[in-house]
């Protein structure tokens, strides 16, 4: 019998109950088998996993004016309801930050890959959708970008050991977001690749890159301060091409504006019903 939203929700909060003693535990490996958690790989070339959204869309600047990264962008049209509005923002901040740093933005690359599967999707049970999302979505993406760097290693003779998602301080109790995954993540990469070099992990929330974790908001401000086109970013989950402003996503990010005082330039279906 399937679990209900109440029963997922507990699970979840249950599987986290020794979150810190198990990150600990996988960075010890990592510690013991290479001498570092993880690195900052200052003016390397590494691939980041991009999806219109706000967060990835203004990590790119970010991570370039503070590390000097050559940035090679994944977007990955995994089969979303919101994927043509995605593309869409994704494409217009890969020439946004080619134009703006042309020497920091390297291949940029789109790959068909539905996640999951249809086949498998219509049978998964509503609540789940409710509470987790989809299950292995990210850890799939974050597999694929592994890949790309693999074939970019081997196309321009390059030696890209580091994946690098979006996730902000919000995201770091969820399952599949946090540091926690992110760890496990670049371990079951070291170990199925035999190569204790590579990383897969977050530059916005990983302790080794910065003492402290930064929110949505923190991202909303420094975008404001660096004049980056917030309203070019896609947040909604749903089809439409003007935002719902109901969704998880749209919801999360309404309130970031609101803590940091600043008005989504985003336009939202709820001010069209307004007006």
């Amino acid at each position: 019998m399937s679990e209900t939203v109440e029963e997922i929700r507990e699970r979840v909060k249950n599987a986290q109950l020794n979150y810190e003693q198990n990150q600990k535990k996988i960075e010890d490996i990592l510690l013991n088998e290479r001498g570092f958690i993880a690195r900052e790989p200052l003016d390397e070339d590494v691939v980041v996993l991009c999806s219109g959204g706000l967060d990835s869309s203004v990590m790119i600047e970010r991570i370039i004016e503070e590390y000097n990264f050559k940035v090679h962008p994944l977007f990955i049209k995994r089969g979303a309801r919101a994927e043509k509005f995605e593309e869409q923002a994704f494409n217009f901040f890969a020439a946004f930050y080619k134009s703006r740093f042309p020497d920091n933005i390297g291949e940029i690359a789109k790959l068909d890959y539905i996640i999951p599967p249809k086949k498998f999707k219509e049978h998964f049970p509503k609540a789940l959708a409710l509470t987790q999302g989809h299950p292995l979505r990210n850890s799939t993406m974050q597999n694929l970008a592994v890949m790309y760097a693999v074939a970019l290693n081997g196309k321009l003779g390059l030696d890209i050991r580091t994946i690098l998602t979006g996730s902000v301080a919000e995201d770091n109790t969820e399952p599949e977001l946090g540091l926690l995954s992110l760890r496990a993540q670049t371990l079951n990469t070291c170990i199925n690749l035999a190569d204790w070099r590579w990383q897969i992990t977050s530059p916005l929330t990983d302790t080794i890159f910065r003492e402290k974790p930064l929110y949505k908001v923190n991202l909303i401000k420094y975008a404001v301060a660096r004049s980056i086109p917030l309203e070019k970013t896609r947040t909604c989950f749903s089809g439409n091409e003007i935002a719902d402003g109901t969704c998880f996503n749209c919801k999360k990010r309404l309130k970031a504006f609101e803590y940091a005082e600043v008005k989504d330039p985003l336009k939202y279906q709820m001010q069209k019903i307004k007006g």
